[in-house]
């Protein structure tokens, strides 16, 4: 007689043995999330509110229930193995004996499949293949809801760096704007070089209400991934080893969550197949069935009790269901090959967006230097333009306006660089896989469940 198998597979719990090796799953274990502060600290770094997102947003709630939904799934399945136990009561008319007429009765009957050529375990171990895709899909989440936060941390920390910048431009043009007048009351320049400076100056503020009306978009943004009405400082510190994340020869496929979904995928699909095959094979099972009947009008009444029971080995096969069980079969197949070919997009998929990351990334740390050192030049320029626009009155105010706001264009567009190269860090370490260990989200309770390496 077949039972349930004693390694039972929960939503909680992936082991070596029901997957190969290559394709385990990162197990999920835990039941009760830690309590989370409703309010924002006073310093926000960027680790801080990835664990912050991750624990309140309702994305990856979604997908956890959905994770136990099939884990109940795979409960149903494994029913299967058990006893089906059934009571009821007849109630007619039979004309079957001497003593005909009303003839109620009581019946409970028992149903044990013995042995079914693999229908049922084809069934379970489709069952937990849909709960590894299902953890899988809870991983998808965390790490693109990490992502998306780390990503507006960075968005944050940019804009408050252009911002300091512009301040620090509008501030330097004022200062020339009065040198500028101050020679001017004294006749030693003309009018024009006040109305230049005045320009500058009204564009300088302009550019500052663009990048601070882009500062509190993007805090918006990350108060919402965070779920706090009111952010206040956001630390611009990115840490150091998150910088070396595209520095990775060959991405490592078991730790890629969206591989992980399309394997469990391909381990569904060939437990559907099994069980297509399956059912074109007999089913043996046991019955046994007592019945007791309330009155005397059932057959042999004289000779026999009221009670009476039987039990019968029962071998069922279908024999023709008009090609149905073959067309089953064959969807199951063509099913298999699809999620074969789903593996190897999902891999090749990881590989490209990990490869173009990794070449933009060094692309912009060579632009990186060299706009190091054009800043460096300009500032030269600056120091050597003043000097002969004060003491040696041979260059005129115009390229004194001209190279501040080459030294200050040179800083805005390094610091947008620099928040370029940390948001492809950032790709880099959601197309590998490495999102949840750089953030420390690894033994962790994230909303019921606990991630494990």
């Amino acid at each position: 007689m077949f039972a349930a198998p004693d390694n039972e597979v929960s939503a909680n719990m992936i082991r070596a043995g029901q997957m190969v090796a290559q394709q385990e799953l990162p197990s999920l274990n835990g039941a009760v999330a830690p309590q989370q502060s409703s309010n924002a600290p006073t310093t926000l770094d960027i680790t801080q509110a990835v664990n912050r997102a991750v624990q309140w947003h309702p994305d990856i709630a979604e997908v956890v229930g959905k994770l136990y939904e099939q884990a109940e799934g795979v409960n149903v399945a494994r029913s299967k193995y058990f006893p089906k136990i059934s009571a009821g009561m007849n109630n007619g008319m039979t004309n079957a004996s001497t003593n005909s007429g009303y003839n109620p009765s009581f019946v409970l009957s028992l149903s044990q499949m013995l042995y079914d050529f693999g229908k049922v375990d084809s069934s379970v171990r489709a069952a937990e293949a849909s709960v590894a895709k299902e953890q899988a899909n809870v991983l998808v989440s965390i790490d693109t809801i990490a992502h998306d936060t780390a990503a507006a941390v960075v968005q944050v920390q940019g804009y408050q760096q252009l911002v300091k910048i512009a301040e620090a431009q509008l501030e330097a043009l004022n200062n020339i704007g009065k040198l500028a007048r101050q020679r001017n009351d004294e006749g030693a320049s003309s009018l024009s070089d006040v109305v230049q400076t005045e320009t500058r100056i009204e564009g300088a503020r302009s550019t500052l209400m663009q990048y601070q009306a882009n500062l509190d978009r993007w805090r918006a943004t990350l108060s919402t991934y965070l779920g706090w009405r009111d952010l206040k400082e956001v630390s611009n510190n990115f840490p150091v080893p998150l910088t070396k994340s595209c520095q990775v020869a060959q991405p490592d496929y078991r730790l890629i969550p969206s591989v992980l979904a399309a394997w469990a995928q391909v381990n569904q699909a060939q437990a559907n197949l099994d069980n297509a095959n399956a059912q074109m094979t007999p089913t043996v099972s046991l019955e046994p069935e007592v019945t007791h009947y309330l009155t005397n009008n059932y057959s042999n009444s004289a000779v026999l009790d009221r009670t009476q029971y039987g039990a019968w080995v029962k071998v069922e096969m279908p024999l023709y269901q008009g090609g149905g069980l073959t067309a089953s079969r064959n969807a199951a197949a063509h099913t298999l090959e699809s999620a074969n070919a789903a593996v190897r997009n999902a891999q090749l998929d990881a590989q490209q967006k990990l490869s173009e990351s990794q070449n933009e990334e060094m692309s912009l740390a060579r632009t990186l230097v060299i706009q190091n050192r054009q800043q460096q030049l300009a500032e030269r320029t600056r120091v050597l333009y003043q000097d002969q626009y004060l003491q040696l009155g041979t260059r005129p105010l115009l390229d004194v306006l001209n190279s501040e706001q080459e030294i200050y264009q040179a800083r805005f567009t390094e610091q947008q660089t620099i928040s370029q190269l940390h948001t492809l860090q950032l790709d880099c370490l959601y197309s590998t896989g490495f999102m949840r260990s750089a953030f420390a989200l690894n033994n962790q309770t994230i909303q019921t469940v606990e991630i494990q390496p």
